[in-house]
């Protein structure tokens, strides 16, 4: 192959390459001499033809490496999707996330498709493991039109081998693929959507946390394709509901705020109050774990914008900032800080995601109370949220040119004082955050 990357002068390299692509194309494809134990380094040369800049030259790289994956068996296909791997990063290495011009040609990743098909469908465990993860990193350098004509090809052995018994780390990397297609290509997978739903769906039940969450993310992007999503939202609407496990029904909340902030203005009138109504439950917004208590918080700040005004106003006065009195030291106090540390969840995650749709002239100074009220406490996780809360108000402020109320912004600036060292190193990432924008941390509200 070192004919295909030497030669003098830009015009005559990228002749030469051509050249030698084309004759090996047609060495490849006419020859009756055994290949493979070059395979190897002819994969390693043709897929870094593949980041030159000359569509002449990317052609011939596609018709080669075309014709060398057609000659392979598949028995021998499963043995180099490891070289194809590390041909695929090397090749993109200088391209800083932009797409792969060779993989960017109609068709584009036709040519090693196969090899990534035979090991999924046929490997072992840890192949298919690679080859799902590898297959991500591949649609990561592709264009939605170039991948299109593989959609089907593509999706339909990764949901087959989601149906059988693997690994969870199978389960996760043959996930995140989906999802890493489903933002790619979006509605060319439309005729895969009921499958997809089904799987994804089961997969926020696993008994494996990262399975959780890959599905959950999938999800998420599943949603934006939808026309009509209200059986996804009451499917895990009712996975929450009837959860019994505590690690379970975590993730099933985020998976539900996920969906939410995606698609929950895809959301019926009368699901997202039947949804409203378990979110703010006591026995959920104020669980006595964290995890669950913070995540229905945060699902109900995602949901605020799904509600007719008045349901949303009703909401927001009754159940995100109703006083509470969370300094006393008694069991109804007790109650009364988780409680307020559920709705001061939801409170910084509405202030995060729809500001405009809560921070309105009505309620402006309920909010600011609130806030205000959550730095005075002597509970930890309350003060973090009422510094979020500040960070992402000071945030929009500042977007529309609108000036901090002095009482918020003496109070946060004064939390740089806190006792807490946590409460101190969120009010240094909160300052960073309003002064170029970006997101903060939270526990379980999942913001």
């Amino acid at each position: 192959m070192d004919c295909v990357r030497t030669g003098g002068g830009e015009a005559g390299v990228a002749d030469k390459r051509r050249a030698a692509a084309a004759l090996l194309c047609a060495f490849v494809t006419h020859t009756r001499a055994d290949l493979i134990p070059h395979v190897p380094a002819l994969l390693r040369g043709l897929l870094l033809l593949f980041a030159e800049s000359e569509r002449e030259v990317l052609l011939m790289a596609w018709e080669a490496l075309s014709a060398l994956t057609r000659m392979l068996e598949a028995e021998k296909q499963l043995g180099y999707v490891s070289e194809v791997r590390q041909a695929v990063r090397y090749a993109a290495a200088d391209l800083k996330g932009e797409p792969l011009p060779g993989f960017c040609l109609p068709k584009g990743i036709a040519p090693i498709l196969p090899l990534f098909r035979e090991a999924i469908l046929n490997g072992l465990p840890e192949e298919k493991e690679n080859a799902a993860l590898m297959l991500g990193e591949i649609i990561k350098l592709t264009t939605a039109a170039a991948i299109q004509p593989s959609v089907v090809h593509i999706t339909g052995p990764l949901i087959r081998i989601l149906g059988d018994r693997f690994n969870s780390s199978v389960k996760a990397a043959v996930l995140e693929t989906l999802a890493l297609l489903l933002s790619k290509v979006g509605v060319m997978l439309k005729q895969f959507l009921p499958q997809l739903q089904t799987t994804f769906v089961k997969g926020l039940s696993d008994a494996n946390r990262p399975v959780r969450i890959k599905a959950g993310l999938a999800l998420s992007q599943l949603v934006l394709i939808h026309t009509r999503a209200d059986p996804l939202f009451l499917e895990v609407h009712n996975g929450v509901k009837n959860a019994d496990d505590l690690s379970v029904k975590e993730t099933m909340l985020q998976a539900l705020r996920s969906v939410i902030t995606n698609g929950g203005d895809k959301m019926s009138e009368q699901l997202a109050l039947t949804v409203l109504a378990m979110l703010t439950c006591p026995a959920l917004l104020a669980h006595p774990e964290d995890p669950p208590r913070s995540g229905a918080g945060g699902c109900l700040g995602a949901l605020l914008h799904c509600l007719p005004t008045a349901h949303r106003d009703a909401a927001l006065l009754h159940h995100v900032l109703a006083a509470g009195n969370p300094t006393s030291q008694s069991t109804q106090a007790n109650e009364d800080w988780l409680l307020t540390h559920g709705r001061s969840c939801a409170l910084f995650v509405a202030l995060k995601e729809t500001p405009d749709q809560i921070y309105q002239d009505h309620f402006e100074e309920k909010i600011d109370k609130a806030l205000l009220g959550y730095l005075s406490s002597d509970k930890i996780p309350i003060v973090c949220n009422g510094i979020r809360g500040i960070g992402y108000l000071i945030c929009h402020l500042l977007k529309k040119d609108k000036p901090v109320p002095p009482n918020i912004l003496s109070q946060f600036v004064r939390s740089m004082n806190h006792s807490n060292n946590d409460v101190k190193q969120l009010m240094a990432r909160a300052s960073t955050l309003a002064a170029r924008g970006g997101a903060l941390g939270a526990d379980g509200a999942g913001a």
